[in-house]
């Protein structure tokens, strides 16, 4: 008997294996389908017969509202972290779920208050939603261009139909929706600088398929804070970090998916449509004549630009506006020259750029290591460079956007030296 003759067992066995995998993948779905009845339910709002919606169960309340044209807002894309999605049910409410409870008083939970991104339409509801969000709408975007600004950031840049402006704020986001989609990340580097193909290389992300076929409609969407400010439509703008799986020995966990919402957008090509929805948000600029310090690190860069140049180009104020920005390496900078150039032409324009770790082509250009106000975490570098030197730094206003870990510093730093929260204005995705 040849040894190939040997392996004659393993092979069926094998083959065997794989059949009765697909086979039992088949029974599953097929008894999702005929065992899981969809079934009509009304959702009453409002106590009010005209607003009546009709929808399918077995969706989340959050997907079966976006469905009928009411766009509750959820910056985390429904992952129940930024608490934000919140109806009241007033008829037929189910028992709360952790989620709720972690978010909701006792009598709030009693009254009704859910999430509507955990909780499964399944029967007639009677709910109770803020006319506010009546007034969102959608728009079609197209991909004018899609290209990073640094390692894991894109630039998303969209064309809105012009006889449509979105009524946005800057300070204000928007919800992208996704759609069912499926994509190999080596395909995006046709939108992507080669000067950031090392990073990627290093850490196995090329060559990797997200496949996302099976989402339904409207069941997938994330807010993003708008980097554009008004006086910039038809365009707007978005800064948009990759939510990659966590690293296990220099390559991304096999175990644990990619971004849903993120992946989406790095896919994105220029002609390719984007659906949009909003204008949401609360971080709006406070209208007095405090100085504003921004206290910026990362893709949070949407936020602080939005701000910045509505400020300077559109209201043309005379507060005195400070940027800390903060990057780990000058790759990792956005918006430096922009930067550079208003602060030469608006002298109550200041922009401090700090880097945590520069490379050392940072270094042979010039930058300086050893300064602590250029070369540290952005927290240190901005007590050092301007909080311990306020007489009153209560009397500012902060706008603080980025990372969770510079959020948290920032705002242990801030109540430190004495700054009331009511000054703070944080731009948090329940990150």
């Amino acid at each position: 008997m040849s040894w190939l003759s040997s392996l004659y067992p393993i092979f069926v066995a094998s083959a065997a294996f794989c059949t009765l995998g697909l086979v039992l993948v088949a029974v599953i779905l097929l008894s999702r389908k005929f065992l899981i009845k969809v079934h009509p339910c009304k959702l009453r709002i409002n106590n009010d017969d005209s607003l009546t919606k009709t929808v399918d169960s077995g969706k989340t309340l959050l997907s079966s509202l976006l469905d009928s044209g009411i766009a509750i807002p959820s910056p985390c894309g429904g992952k129940a972290s930024c608490k934000q999605c919140k109806v009241r049910i007033t008829k037929n409410a189910d028992e709360p779920l952790e989620t709720d409870r972690s978010t909701f008083s006792k009598q709030q939970l009693e009254q009704g208050w859910r999430l509507s991104c955990q909780t499964k339409v399944q029967h007639d509801l009677g709910l109770e939603i803020e006319e506010r969000y009546f007034n969102a709408s959608s728009w079609e975007g197209t991909v004018v261009s899609n290209e990073n600004v640094a390692t894991f950031i894109k630039e998303l840049v969209l064309s809105i139909d012009p006889s449509r402006p979105i009524p946005f704020k800057p300070g204000g986001y928007l919800q992208i929706s996704v759609p069912p989609y499926k994509t190999n990340t080596s395909d995006w580097k046709q939108t992507m600088d080669p000067q950031y193909y090392s990073d990627w290389e290093t850490f196995q992300l090329f060559d990797k398929v997200i496949d996302h076929l099976s989402l339904e409609e409207n069941s997938a969407n994330k807010a993003y804070s708008l980097a554009s400010y008004p006086a910039e439509l038809p365009l707007i703008k978005f800064n948009i970090r990759i939510a990659t799986p966590p690293f296990v020995n220099r390559a991304p966990d096999p175990t644990i998916p990619w971004g849903v919402c993120s992946s989406y957008i790095f896919s994105l090509k220029p002609g390719d449509k984007v659906t949009v929805s909003g204008p949401y948000g609360e971080s709006f600029m406070k209208e007095d004549n405090r100085p504003v310090i921004f206290l910026i690190g990362g893709a949070g860069s949407s936020f602080g630009r939005s701000h910045i140049l509505d400020l300077l180009l559109n209201k043309q104020t005379n507060r005195e506006l400070t940027l800390w920005y903060g990057a780990r390496s000058l790759k990792e900078n956005i918006y430096q020259e922009e930067y550079e150039r208003l602060e030469k032409e608006f002298s109550n324009f200041h922009y401090h750029l700090v880097l945590s770790q520069p490379l050392q082509e940072d270094l042979d250009k010039g930058w300086d290591s050893k300064d602590p106000i250029k070369t540290n975490f952005l927290f240190k570098a901005f007590e050092l460079g301007q909080l311990s030197k306020l007489p009153n730094p209560e009397d500012y206003l902060y706008y603080v956007c980025g990372p969770a870990l510079h959020n948290s510093s920032i705002l242990t730093l801030l109540d430190n030296y004495g700054v009331e929260r009511s000054s703070i204005v944080l731009d948090d995705f329940g990150s």
